[in-house]
């Protein structure tokens, strides 16, 4: 029916972008696609910028240069970001949309919805 064809619409108008953890970054098996990550940001350095993702691991390097201003200094070590990229080569995400989340977000029950998302993706 006429519900169908709406939920096709709005498929294809969001794509579904798996939600990562810092392990699941670094696995490589995202390489190339679009994806979500949360975290602390923690350093800002010309275009890029370092964010502690949920879970245990290396900081994501973020080239945030199509989002600019968002990833500023006054914010390294106080608040929390949303980014939309491509990931590429070492834990590096080429953002694409960038969420500011304020300074108070649990990695840690993101990073347990990260791992659920991935086990029953048809939920997320």
């Amino acid at each position: 029916g006429s519900r169908d064809a709406r939920a096709r619409r709005i498929d294809t108008a969001m794509p579904q972008t798996p939600r990562l953890n810092s392990q699941q970054l670094q696995s490589g098996q995202f390489h190339g696609q679009t994806v979500r990550v949360v975290g602390k940001l923690v350093g800002v350095q010309g275009n890029t910028a370092q964010l502690q993702l949920a879970g245990a691991g290396p900081f994501a390097i973020v080239d945030h240069q199509s989002v600019a201003g968002l990833l500023v200094p006054e914010a390294v070590n106080k608040e929390y970001f949303e980014v939309i990229g491509a990931v590429q080569s070492n834990n590096m995400v080429s953002a694409m949309q960038c969420a500011q989340l304020g300074e108070s977000f649990d990695m840690d029950l993101y990073s347990e919805m990260t791992n659920l998302a991935q086990q029953f993706p048809d939920l997320f």
